[in-house]
């Protein structure tokens, strides 16, 4: 399904100038999963609009909120989180005109998770709350992890770990039931995250490489990507450092593999590979390493757009010169 670039964007626009909004519609939500996973967010974003643009015509009421939702999930992915908001706003609404309860889970999904990202703790919870309660009355396992994943994610932001590994743990639960790759992996990731923050490296270490291979099947680079840096970290914490080193640079090698055109996190995930690849440096023993880790971060175009990778460099730094 490897086309090139914008030979699928036109079929979309084909279908369009067919008349038929139906097609239209239907193939950009189809694609919009497509493009995300390999980082074409200019397609997909392309794709949805070409098919916005014709879905009042559509016989297919689901299309409007649903096409919405896709443009939100592609802003989130991006990291335009008020754009999202307002998608995901306009999503919402709609499903609640048409009476699409899945649409409007999604929706409430969404709108939760553009809080969260914007820091807006006590707006995202009952909407996160609410979009997975109304994904279980619907049986949609699917939507249940999702929700269950990010509304872990935000306990485990607030410092309540017990509720969210409990939270992540039903996220599995419906993933696995759902029998989605990326879903899967997604919740075990972030209760591998959860885990790592505790310094449970060896459970953190299980989820990591369960998550690893679902995502390398999947063909997820970017998350894949974050999985083995992250199985670094884990290696690192039980004393493995030659593991957590090879491991770092192999997630390196795979960046270096994203296009610095169409994915907007590339220098952001490389940032954040070095820092935790200064850091086993460091905890080797080794200064110049470590220190040639952070200077490389900094470095990069645009570092200092990342406030949270860009500190980390900075503390590294600082760190390596009260040791050297």
């Amino acid at each position: 399904m490897d086309a090139g670039n914008g030979e699928l964007v036109d079929v979309v626009g084909h279908a369009a100038a067919l008349g038929e909004a139906d097609y239209a519609c239907w193939i950009a939500e189809a694609l919009s999963d497509y493009f995300e996973r390999r980082g074409r967010y200019h397609e997909c974003r392309t794709a949805l609009e070409i098919a916005l643009a014709h879905a009042d015509r559509a016989t297919d009421r689901r299309m409007a909120s649903a096409l919405r939702n896709c443009m939100g999930i592609t802003d989130i992915q991006q990291g335009r989180y008020l754009q999202a908001h307002a998608w995901f706003t306009e999503a919402l609404h709609l499903s609640r005109r048409h009476t699409d309860r899945r649409e409007e889970a999604r929706a409430l999904t969404g709108l939760g998770t553009a809080h969260f990202c914007l820091g807006r703790d006590e707006q995202a919870m009952p909407l996160l709350t609410a979009a997975v309660e109304l994904a279980q009355r619907l049986d949609d396992n699917w939507l249940t992890a999702m929700g269950l994943a990010v509304r872990g994610m935000l306990h485990h932001s607030q410092g309540r770990n017990e509720e969210a590994l409990a939270c992540l743990a039903d996220a599995c639960t419906h993933a696995e039931k759902n029998g989605r790759p990326r879903v899967l992996s997604r919740a075990l990731t972030c209760a591998a995250d959860v885990r790592l923050a505790l310094g449970h490296y060896g459970a953190a270490k299980n989820l990591l490489r369960r998550a690893g291979d679902l995502l390398e099947q999947a063909g997820d680079v970017l998350l894949h990507t974050l999985a083995l840096t992250r199985l670094g970290t884990a290696e690192q914490g039980e004393g493995n450092l030659s593991a957590a080193v090879a491991l770092h640079h192999r997630a390196l090698s795979q960046q270096r593999t994203l296009s610095p055109l169409t994915d907007p996190h590339r220098v952001r995930l490389e940032m954040h590979i070095r820092c935790r690849l200064g850091r086993t440096y460091s905890a080797a023993g080794s200064v110049a390493g470590a220190q040639e880790q952070f200077r490389t971060a900094l470095a990069l175009p645009g570092a200092g757009a990342y406030a949270e990778e860009h500190a980390l460099a900075i503390a590294g730094l600082n760190e390596c010169r009260g040791t050297a």
